[in-house]
């Protein structure tokens, strides 16, 4: 079995080469797929990536969220803990709330409000990676923020977007490493 790293290039190769009509008609159909699902319908809060380079494309869920009426909130890398870098969550009400961050992709301004961890209310991850499998074994760019994440938020739901491209047969992972309760493709949906 290959590496994380070595699956990492050859994934994100092969999601590269996929054709912008084909991302856009395959992320439209994942978008859908999303709606459908209970765990989403029954969110209060959805915590959901901004699609950056070739990722499954998230601009349409970001503004079904804002028309529902539920909050929405976004990642943003923070370095304020030294040479450590962690990952939060900080709502938006509107595009215009994203700046180029992390690697240039589009995070939330400083002074917008942090998810808040303690509301009780039901939240929903939405979250990227580059490779999965039927098991729902998920890896990710190699720095481990969502698993950090998600660790101190064990009672957050999950779903995972992804190409079917990116759906191996296996894939290596460690005890650490989370599984998305959901892995939603253009072609399949796999579940616990």
């Amino acid at each position: 079995m290959e590496s994380k790293k070595e699956i990492r290039k050859i994934v994100r190769s092969k999601r590269a080469a996929l054709p912008e009509d084909e991302r856009l008609k395959y992320s439209a159909l994942i978008r859908d797929r999303l709606f459908d699902q209970p765990l989403y319908q029954q969110a209060d809060e959805v915590y959901c990536y901004v699609s950056f380079e070739e990722e499954v494309i998230t601009y349409g869920i970001l503004e079904h969220v804002w028309k529902s009426g539920r909050k929405l909130a976004v990642p943003k890398i923070l370095t304020d803990s030294g040479p450590f870098m962690r990952m939060e969550f900080f709502y938006i009400e509107s595009l215009a709330d994203l700046k180029k961050g992390y690697f240039g992709i589009p995070e939330p301004d400083e002074d917008r409000p942090a998810g808040n961890p303690d509301s009780g209310k039901n939240v929903l991850v939405v979250m990227p990676g580059v490779a999965f499998d039927k098991n729902r074994r998920r890896i990710g760019y190699g720095k481990g923020f969502y698993d950090a994440y998600l660790k101190r938020h064990p009672d957050y739901r999950t779903i995972a977007l992804a190409y079917s491209i990116q759906c191996l047969d296996s894939i290596p992972s460690r005890e650490h490493d989370i599984r998305p309760d959901m892995i939603i493709t253009e072609r399949e949906i796999y579940t616990c």
